[in-house]
């Protein structure tokens, strides 16, 4: 997912932006982000504690979670994990509560080591202050060697309604898997792993639950639960049903979102390095492909610019009944958001929303929530005005594609005219600025002397002022 922003090198076609696409018809639901939060530094988790209390938590990939009331009020700095690697995909990826946090106080992360290992660590909240962590509560749960490579460190950790904890691991990264790490049984990397997670004071912090698939298997390791999978970055339980969903990002041909029923078992094969979406990839040693469990929806990778896939969320909050019964993920690259109904499981997917989106979150009455790396949280709610970019319901926004640059070029879309363009880097420097008077549709920008990074795009003029994000890739 992140290994995509920073460490692939894909080449992009400017093209006028359709409002929206859609591959079956009608009756799918109308989608815009709402933000509630800005200012984030790189978030890329959002929970809640499923406590009563009604909060959201952040998730920042340099270390930090950050608390905040239901009326996304800043309430502090919850934690900051320390001893962390950090850039690229590396840092800070993810936060589970446990079942039954409001009692005990238990809660896991899910990051990269100083050694650049996958780790997940248990801590518990301080006993004097509900909206902050006591940072001496840190206790290491595993620790799985992930050698060489800086990208495909999976993420995402989920507790079932079996009360085990899950979490998602990538193939050791670089590309192809040349390690063929996910096909293999002996390491923990490119799979789908469940525990028994432990509350008690003393090691070991956790258990292999005796139903896992491969506990009987000497060829494959205890912790297990599914295998084949490349870089499951963001994954999701249906709140309702228990189903799994898991946008697992490709290489460079097929973006996956695999999914399997809550009342199947384990052990499933995703195909990976053998399979990539319904596409052969390297299937020397591989097994007959009827072994394999193939996505429920996969796209082309790029579609013009779509790329690593980020796994959502099926909707089952009250508020929105037009969402009732659609997942949702979304496409970090080029903003795509794909609704897939699980009534029928029927595709649709729109673009024009906010693209960079690393994670997806509900609030804990079940409404939908994400983040961006351009630093903001969006409430995902159904659109009310005439355009899928109106997030105001006034004019529609510019919009930048691509937002991630492999060169000097990039366009913007400007459904008004603005006057000045201006590229700013992260220390507020302005870089670079032109004018831009009278331009509508698209423009492409060229950009002068600009190294590697993040940059904001800022737009002003007539009383309108628009900012966005690009990340120039070298």
């Amino acid at each position: 997912m992140i290994q995509s922003l920073y460490n692939q090198r894909k080449n992009f076609t400017a093209f006028v932006l359709s409002l929206f696409i859609l591959s079956s018809s009608t009756g799918q639901p109308i989608i815009n982000y709402q933000p509630v939060i800005t200012g984030l530094s790189q978030p890329v988790d959002i929970v809640n504690a499923g406590d009563g209390s009604i909060r959201i938590f952040v998730v920042e990939q340099g270390g930090v979670i950050k608390v905040f009331n239901s009326s996304y009020t800043l309430l502090g700095t919850f934690l900051t994990v320390t001893g962390i690697a950090t850039g690229g995909e590396q840092g800070l990826l993810s936060l589970a509560f446990h079942p039954n946090y409001e009692s005990n106080g238990f809660f896991w992360v899910y990051y990269t080591n100083g050694a650049g290992d996958l780790e997940v660590s248990r801590y518990k909240v301080s006993s004097g202050n509900a909206n902050q962590a006591d940072v001496n509560s840190k206790q290491v749960v595993i620790t799985i060697p992930h050698p060489g490579q800086t990208n495909h460190n999976g993420a995402k950790l989920n507790f079932g309604n079996d009360g085990f904890l899950y979490f998602a691991t990538g193939d050791g990264g670089g590309g192809g898997d040349a390690n063929n790490n996910a096909q293999n049984g002996n390491s923990l990397l490119g799979k789908m792993i469940r525990i028994n997670v432990s509350t008690g004071t003393t090691a070991p912090y956790y258990t292999v639950p005796a139903d896992n698939p491969f506990v009987s298997n000497p060829n494959v390791l205890d912790e297990i639960w599914a295998l084949g999978l490349r870089n499951p970055f963001r994954w999701s339980f249906d709140r309702t049903t228990n189903d799994m969903w898991i946008g697992d990002v490709g290489q460079d041909a097929r973006e996956e979102i695999n999914y399997r029923a809550a009342g199947s078992t384990g052990g499933i094969n995703y195909g990976w390095r053998c399979y990539e979406g319904n596409l052969p990839y390297n299937t020397n040693g591989c097994l007959p492909s009827t072994n394999y469990v193939f996505p429920l929806y996969d796209y082309v990778n790029p579609n013009p610019g779509a790329a690593s896939v980020t796994g959502g969320y099926v909707y089952r909050g009250a508020m929105h009944a037009s969402m009732q019964g659609y997942y949702f993920a979304t496409d970090i690259y080029s903003g795509n958001l794909y609704k897939i109904n699980t009534a029928g499981f029927t595709t649709t997917v729109q673009t024009g929303l906010q693209n960079l989106v690393v994670g997806f979150g509900e609030t804990e009455s079940g409404e939908l929530l994400n983040v961006s790396l351009n630093g903001s949280a969006y409430s995902v709610v159904p659109n009310t005005a005439t355009s899928v970019n109106d997030i105001n319901n006034n004019e529609r926004k510019p919009f930048i594609y691509p937002s991630v640059i492999n060169g000097n070029r990039f366009t913007i879309q400007l459904p008004v005219a603005y006057e000045q363009l201006q590229i700013i880097n992260s220390t507020g420097a302005i870089i670079q600025q032109q004018t831009i008077a009278g331009r509508t549709g698209n423009t492409e920008i060229t950009l002068t002397s600009v190294a590697a990074g993040m940059y904001t795009v800022r737009l002003t003029g007539k009383g309108k002022v628009f900012t966005g994000k690009i990340i120039v890739l070298q």
